[in-house]
């Protein structure tokens, strides 16, 4: 199993993207670790990670950047670490094994059609390699009209909230 490099230089609170994150992120994140602490795939508890459904650099780079902190845009996966193996279902279920990418229907796969899978398991099925071949395109190579669409389906996936 392949270690996971991590997505954000906490130190610099930057993304390996170059983009900087909320400082209430820390805080948002504890929040939802004691809302949801264990894996929602397979209830790993010791290494997991705050997966955005619709992706931070997506959605800050598509005029979204509150869905950062959106409770309702967060699920959490494990994560293979230097300290803990894991079945990783964080890259394989959450980014559909490139983390430049996403699964958008991540919510409904870790509890309906991935549930309790392991990695091999999940990395054989029809459904998920053909999900990995139809995922979400990389943000640069995305076209006008695909950008205005991710967009529409963010607004109308999670209306922006009222404060």
């Amino acid at each position: 199993m392949r270690l996971v490099r991590h997505v954000v230089d906490v130190a610099q609170g930057k993304t390996k993207l170059g983009l900087l994150r909320s400082p209430h992120w820390p805080s948002v994140e504890k929040q939802h670790l004691k809302l949801q602490p264990a894996c929602v795939v397979c209830g790993e508890a010791e290494a997991v990670n705050v997966h955005h459904i619709f992706p931070f650099h997506y959605c800050v780079s598509l005029g979204r950047p509150d869905l950062e902190l959106d409770q309702r845009n967060l699920i959490t996966l494990c994560e293979t670490r230097k300290t803990k193996e894991t079945q990783d279902h964080h890259l394989l279920i959450g980014h559909l094994d490139n983390f430049k990418s996403s699964n958008l229907d991540v919510v409904k796969d870790a509890t309906e059609t991935f549930s309790k899978m392991t990695a091999n398991q999940i990395k054989a099925s029809p459904v998920w390699l053909a999900k990995e071949a139809k995922k979400l395109p990389l943000l640069p190579d995305m076209t006008d009209q695909q950008k205005q669409d991710f967009i529409n389906l963010m607004n109308s996936t999670f209306p922006k909230l009222d404060k």
